[in-house]
């Protein structure tokens, strides 16, 4: 019989409530600005650190970090990375949401912005 002491690790309702990361241009308040589970991020973050990666494990905390185009370009690499090892329906859809959120950006030649990654 499996054991089903962790299948609400999988649940997205488990999540619902968690404080969040936000990722923003100008500010928290921005109209497009992406919010994500804290607990799910932190699990995004902590592989990417089992791995030893570089940027992504540094967001996520209180203090707010600010990726320029060549970050955000490693951050989409990273988190690629990361969502191709795991098997984890909900890292999935994180990385989908940060890979077009960022990549909205990056893919505009024009665009000399940053994103700012904080948590709560």
């Amino acid at each position: 019989m499996p054991d089903d002491r962790f299948t609400d690790r999988l649940d997205p309702t488990t999540f619902a409530d968690d404080p969040v990361v936000g990722g923003y241009e100008q500010g928290p308040d921005d109209d497009d600005a992406l919010w994500v589970s804290e607990r799910l991020f932190a699990r995004l973050t902590a592989v990417a650190a089992g791995y030893e990666l570089h940027t992504l494990p540094m967001l996520g905390q209180s203090d707010p970090v600010a990726l320029n185009r060549a970050r955000c370009t490693s951050l989409l690499t990273e988190v690629t990375f990361v969502a191709e090892r795991l098997n984890d329906p909900l890292i999935q859809e994180i990385a989908q949401v940060l890979q077009h959120y960022i990549t909205r950006r990056t893919n505009n030649p024009l665009w000399d912005g940053s994103i700012t990654i904080e948590g709560e």
